[in-house]
């Protein structure tokens, strides 16, 4: 009888934190299609939502909807979307290289939170880093992460409130997506939309970055929720492209 109660409550307490598990909206999948000059997208997943009130649009910068080429990073590519659905998002008109790094994020609305997805079209550019995971732990301003790949030596100027060319995270603050925390960056993050937040970088090898949390200048908008979608953004150290061409996206989501 007291095993009985005991596997009953387990099975209770699982459904219950089943239950309690925050809904995301989540990218499962991003295809491109050449065109003449451009590319055509399409980006599956599921909870993306209903179709946003400025959508279809042409030559936009939807508050729904951002991609973002390493190349020109943190400015965000004007689109055509021509359809949406709670499962699928078209867009054409794309105009980045087949090789460059991109990140697409998705805003639902009505959740309240952020999809995202780090690639390229194509292979990426020969010497570009290539990363294979993310692991994150932690929270808030204390979030660690463990990224893993092919990255080359460690570049100058790395350890505790880094401000580094070769090292970017991006975070969509769930709080304040669609305001001026959508998303912020720390570390670094191109010409544009600097936050000044900086990162702590613990250790750089050819296979491992570990980042042991967020350094100088974190909050305000600038926060870490939980389940906040991020992507880290690396450059090899002999990159003279000032965080620009060169680099790789790959996104996460911070622990619930």
């Amino acid at each position: 009888m007291s095993k009985r109660l005991t596997l009953i409550c387990a099975l209770s307490l699982a459904a219950a934190a089943a239950h309690g598990a925050p809904s995301v909206p989540r990218i499962t999948d991003v295809t491109f299609t050449r065109d003449t000059d451009t590319y055509s997208v399409t980006i599956t997943g599921k909870g993306f939502g209903a179709t946003p009130a400025d959508i279809p649009c042409t030559a936009c910068m939807p508050g729904e909807l951002q991609i973002v080429d390493v190349a020109t990073q943190p400015a965000q590519q004007a689109l055509n979307v021509t359809s949406w659905s709670d499962r699928s998002i078209t867009v054409t008109g794309l105009a980045v290289s087949k090789h460059n790094s991109l990140h697409v994020a998705v805003y639902n609305r009505t959740l309240g939170n952020v999809a995202a997805w780090g690639g390229s079209i194509k292979r990426p550019l020969d010497g570009a880093p290539v990363i294979t995971s993310i692991a994150a732990k932690g929270h808030g301003q204390k979030l660690k992460l463990v990224v893993t790949g092919s990255f080359g030596d460690a570049p100058p100027d790395i350890g505790n409130d880094a401000s580094t060319p070769y090292y970017v995270f991006t975070d969509w603050n769930a709080q304040l997506p669609g305001s001026d925390g959508f998303p912020w960056n720390a570390g670094f993050c191109g010409t544009n939309d600097c936050n000044a937040v900086l990162v702590n970088l613990a250790s750089w090898s050819d296979t491992r970055i570990e980042m042991d949390g967020i350094g100088a200048n974190y909050g305000v908008d600038w926060i870490v929720n939980p389940n906040d979608a991020f992507c880290v953004g690396v450059w090899p150290s002999t990159s003279t492209s000032g965080g620009t061409a060169g680099g790789t996206f790959a996104c996460s989501r911070a622990p619930n």
